[in-house]
């Protein structure tokens, strides 16, 4: 019997990097990997994608468990097909991970959300980014299984980082043509906006980077200020189903948290300290501009002890351990 997880390469952003490091720390623990990459589907017919998937399963054998980490990235004709291969062997186990449910972000058709549906119906164990989304699965077709939680997505990083000092600052990750909030850049606390898209400053207070990965992007954030988490529009309801990749990035740089209300994790952060949930970005501002540096210190110092889980892959290493128990241990 062997473990597998699946890992996406050819997907650029965080959601190629959060697959990545999910599967990395199941490496860690011994399961093997299964290598998918995004490509034009249309190119493969029927039996050229049959070929494809066996060579991509062609190490599971009976009994194994397959972890299989959603969206692939591929429309939904491959995921479909790949997991009927997979419980085509005899006593598979098979457990599915939603990062993302693509046809809930981009408000596709209901057709097209019970097509995903269809698939996680095929799983042994849901993992969910939270309860909400489990709920509203429910609600459009998925049928009642077992199903855990996701709690924070980790940041797996062996470098030292300083510090971080207090700084009347924001910092935000992400496309400004995604996010229209970052248009209109009017408060008195500074944002310092990482992004790889042209953004033009006049007239706002915001400091523009370029597109960073990993350490560069840790040591810059780790010299202080808040990290935010913030919805692309007041109206957007798949926020409060969703678990943020850039949770873990602001949390393993020490950096505390100012996130909108209605987060999934909100209560995750807010019962160990380490963010401020917030109607408004100017209740955001006007919260910094009042904090000093005596109460950024005392958070910080929260941060350090809760990070290192995040920095070492402990939530990311619990949750696959137990999700491999719930498929295969019974407990009175």
């Amino acid at each position: 019997m062997k473990v597998h997880i699946t890992n996406i390469y050819n997907q650029p952003g965080t959601q190629g990097i959060a697959q990545q490091n999910v599967a990395k720390i199941g490496r860690e623990l011994g399961f093997h990997e299964m290598g998918l990459f995004k490509y034009n589907i249309n190119v493969d017919d029927d039996h050229a994608m049959g070929c494809r998937l066996d060579g991509i399963i062609a190490a599971v054998q009976a009994n194994d468990i397959v972890i299989v980490q959603t969206p692939t990235w591929n429309g939904l004709r491959f995921p479909r097909r790949l997991v009927n291969k997979i419980k085509a062997y005899p006593n598979t186990k098979l457990i599915i991970m939603i990062h993302d449910v693509i046809s809930l972000a981009f408000d596709a058709p209901e057709s097209r959300l019970r097509e995903t549906i269809d698939i996680y119906n095929n799983a042994d164990l849901l993992i969910v980014p939270s309860q909400k989304m489990y709920d509203l699965l429910r609600e459009h077709g998925l049928q009642e299984k077992k199903y855990m939680i996701q709690k924070l997505f980790d940041y797996p990083v062996s470098n030292e980082l300083p510090t971080p000092s207090f700084q009347k600052k924001m910092i935000f990750t992400g496309a400004p043509s995604r996010f229209p909030f970052l248009l209109d850049w009017h408060y008195q606390t500074i944002l310092d906006l990482y992004t790889g898209e042209a953004y033009d400053t006049t007239g706002k207070n915001v400091t523009v980077f370029p597109y960073m990965k990993d350490m560069p992007l840790l040591s810059n954030l780790a010299q202080g200020g808040f990290g935010l988490v913030w919805p692309s529009s007041e109206a957007n309801n798949y926020y409060d189903l969703l678990l943020p990749y850039k949770i873990g990035t602001f949390l393993a740089a020490g950096i505390p948290l100012i996130v909108k209300k209605g987060l999934a994790a909100e209560k995750l952060l807010l019962d160990n300290q380490v963010a401020f949930v917030v109607d408004t970005l100017e209740e955001a501002d006007a919260l910094i501009q009042n904090m000093t540096t005596e109460e950024y210190n005392s958070i910080v110092k929260r941060i350090q002890n809760f990070n290192f889980l995040i920095k070492n892959g402990y939530f990311t290493k619990k949750m696959l351990i137990d999700a491999v128990f719930s498929v295969l241990y019974q407990e009175n």
